[in-house]
C-alpha cells in the first residue's frame, strides 16, 4: 500500500504538464500626432528698403510686424 501511493507520488510530481503562458496583447493604441507651427520669414520692398515679417503657415496669420532688415 505504501509503495502504491509512493509511486502514485512520484508520477505526480515527476510527470510534466504542458503550460502555455498567455501572451498579453494590449488593444489600446497610441497615437503621437506633432503640432508644431510652420513658420517662415517673407521679404518685401519698401521705398526701396528691405523688410520682413514672420507668417505662421499653419495658423495662416502673421506673427510680427514688418521689420527693417
Amino acid at each position: 500500500m505504501k509503495k502504491t501511493i509512493l509511486l502514485l507520488c512520484m508520477l505526480t510530481f515527476l510527470c510534466p504538464t504542458p503550460i502555455a503562458a498567455s501572451e498579453i496583447s494590449s488593444t489600446e493604441t497610441t497615437n503621437i500626432i506633432v503640432r508644431a507651427d510652420i513658420k517662415e520669414w517673407k521679404y518685401k520692398f519698401i521705398n526701396g528698403k528691405l523688410y520682413k515679417r514672420l507668417w505662421n503657415s499653419t495658423q495662416r496669420r502673421w506673427e510680427t510686424d514688418w521689420i527693417p532688415v
